[in-house]
């Protein structure tokens, strides 16, 4: 079990798998992020600022804390690409 798992950053899949040769996406990057900077408290905002990314979707919390610490802007058309 890696570092990153025993403190909660890196949490796997709901089957109970890790998946070590799967890619790393942008959503799971905004949630490993969120995660090690212990940002819990953090609350999302109601609208999204990414046309891609709604209220409600997966690690909509984690993306939106991240683009606010300026670690992501998106792209020129306004969506985030998770």
């Amino acid at each position: 079990m890696s570092l990153l798992s025993q403190i909660g950053v890196v949490k796997g899949y709901p089957d109970n798998t890790f998946r070590p040769d799967e890619k790393v996406t942008r959503e799971a990057t905004a949630a490993f992020l969120y995660r090690l900077a212990g940002s819990s408290a953090y609350t999302a905002p109601p609208t999204s600022r990414f046309s891609d990314v709604k209220p409600g979707a997966p690690f909509y919390k984690e993306i939106s804390w991240m683009a606010e610490q300026g670690f992501a802007t998106g792209w020129p058309d306004r969506s985030f690409r998770p």
